[in-house]
């Protein structure tokens, strides 16, 4: 309707080839660009990644934008997943967009005595840009619907001259519009839009959600973030000693209460529970409310072993228990040393490959306050 000149009582054709269909083409060109350079020039587009961050997380409710650093990460597997996700709801919007230039060019043609035009300031040159534009462009059609092809007589009758109360409506301009709106500018979007949601599709396929980076971006969506204690009191917890560790439990025991808040009701030394020890292991859980902490020094992490320790105090213990990887380092006469950094973000990886929701590892700290 924006096309339509109501002093003039018709429709600009070279203006609805240029903006309407040129303009999509060019959005789709410097986006096609922005994508083979993207390498090269991935700081420079930081700008429309922070508005369209902005959007999501407004629309997240306000979260911090943690979440969005982690998927929009270079490494991130969550990354392509997101981008195909904005260029399909992009090329949803283009769909929309020529759906109503073809819902609007068809009631100006129903509803209205509508016309077409163009106009020049220059004998010869327009003319043939103008007929050699609407041959190239009608090639998908003029085959079979050579009704819808402007020729050169009609080109050259649907000039606007000076004087003119209105411009000529010959049925060929308006089916040549429509024909390359729905060509040209419908069909295009539509198949990207299927190319964006298969590839989003394949995205999401090949993730299994299980990754570190997963349970962090969902602590951060959740707003649960990584704890190393509860917010209310616990009491009554297992200890288990992986390995017999010979750590003194009175010298561990300041750190449980204070740090972690929990009583040790029980302590345990162990190596993988074997079928015959998990009954002995339910009765203690019994009384074990608060949960179970298993004490390992922070270089003796055995994934294989650690794993299968998990898997049967977690049967043991059932869904919903808390338990707790209390990682430190054996010092003289039994007393804990911390971690070093680089063992705790190695427990860190392990424990977020288990997928147990209630499951955390704590660093022991030389000063609990």
């Amino acid at each position: 309707i924006g096309m339509m000149d109501a002093e003039r009582g018709g429709v600009h054709v070279v203006l609805f080839l240029a903006v309407l269909i040129g303009g999509q083409w060019l959005v789709l060109a410097l986006a096609s660009l922005a994508w083979l350079v993207r390498p090269r020039a991935a700081d420079g587009f930081s700008l429309v990644q922070s508005l369209i961050g902005r959007i999501a997380r407004q629309l997240a409710g306000g979260n911090s934008n943690a979440w969005w650093s982690r998927l929009v990460a270079t490494d991130s597997t969550g990354r392509p997943a997101l981008c195909w996700r904005i260029a399909r709801t992009a090329q949803a919007a283009g769909i929309s967009f020529n759906l109503g230039i073809i819902a609007a060019l068809g009631g100006l043609v129903l509803v209205r005595h509508v016309g077409f035009f163009w106009e020049t300031t220059t004998e010869v040159a327009m003319h043939e840009l103008l007929e050699t534009t609407c041959e190239w462009l009608a090639v998908p059609w003029s085959a079979w619907w050579p009704q819808a092809v402007p020729d050169a007589a009609v080109i050259e009758a649907s000039r606007w001259l000076p004087g003119r109360e209105a411009a000529p409506g010959p049925g060929a301009w308006w089916r040549f519009l429509l024909a390359a709106t729905v060509v040209w500018g419908l069909l295009p979007r539509a198949l990207l839009w299927i190319m964006a949601w298969r590839g989003e599709k394949q995205s999401l396929t090949a993730m299994d959600f299980q990754a570190r980076h997963h349970r962090m971006l969902w602590r951060e969506l959740t707003g649960a973030g990584r704890s190393e204690s509860d917010d209310r009191p616990l009491d009554g917890v297992l200890v288990l000693d992986v390995g017999g560790t010979g750590i003194d439990p009175e010298a561990l025991r300041p750190f449980l209460l204070q740090r972690l808040r929990v009583h040790p009701a029980g302590w345990h030394p162990v190596s993988v529970l074997d079928a015959g020890a998990e009954e002995v292991a339910a009765a203690a859980l019994a009384k074990a409310p608060a949960g179970v902490v298993f004490l390992s020094e922070g270089w003796a992490l055995s994934p294989a072993r650690m794993t299968a320790l998990h898997a049967k105090v977690r049967k043991a213990a059932g869904p919903g228990v808390p338990l707790r990887f209390l990682v430190f380092n054996s010092g003289p006469e039994g007393r804990p040393l911390p971690p070093v950094e680089e063992e705790k973000r190695e427990w860190e990886r392990f424990t977020d490959s288990l997928g147990d929701p209630d499951l955390e590892v704590v660093g022991y700290h030389e000063d609990p306050s």
